[in-house]
């Protein structure tokens, strides 16, 4: 059975160790994200003034859903594709970034992220809350 590459040029196949050494802080998260109300409201007030000022972004829409998700539609301002594009929207989402930080491509050109302030972190202004944020990165 042929290995499969990890990267273009990858010989190993398989990486140095495991990523254990981040449990306890996504444990951390996980519970929060368990905590009723831990998502804020009004996102458009608290987010989106700080998304729209993003260079080489344009905010087309944007709506909070039932399931806490604010959900942004953008388009990059240069056509961008594969690999730029991740990094593009995780420069975009790193404007509203707190402590706690990750972000998921869900599927084509979707990408969620969950993103707060946990009890522990330091230096602590506020308590702690989380924002859920979905990008559709459109050609719109």
């Amino acid at each position: 059975m042929e290995q499969q590459r990890r990267w273009d040029g990858d010989e190993r196949f398989v990486g140095v160790s495991d990523a254990a050494a981040m449990l306890p802080a996504v444990r951390r998260l996980d519970e929060m994200m368990r905590t009723e109300g831990w998502v804020t409201e009004e996102p458009a007030a608290h987010l989106l003034p700080h998304l729209r000022r993003v260079p080489g972004w344009e905010v087309l829409g944007e709506r909070l859903l039932d399931d806490g998700f604010y959900e942004v539609r953008a388009r990059p301002e240069e056509g961008l594709e594969g690999i730029d594009v991740q990094r593009a929207v995780i420069r975009l989402l790193s404007v509203i970034a707190e402590p706690s930080f990750l972000v998921s491509q869900t599927g084509g050109n979707v990408y969620e992220c969950v993103t707060g302030v946990l009890p522990d972190d330091h230096p602590r202004i506020f308590k702690s809350h989380g924002h859920l944020i979905r990008v559709i990165v459109t050609g719109e």
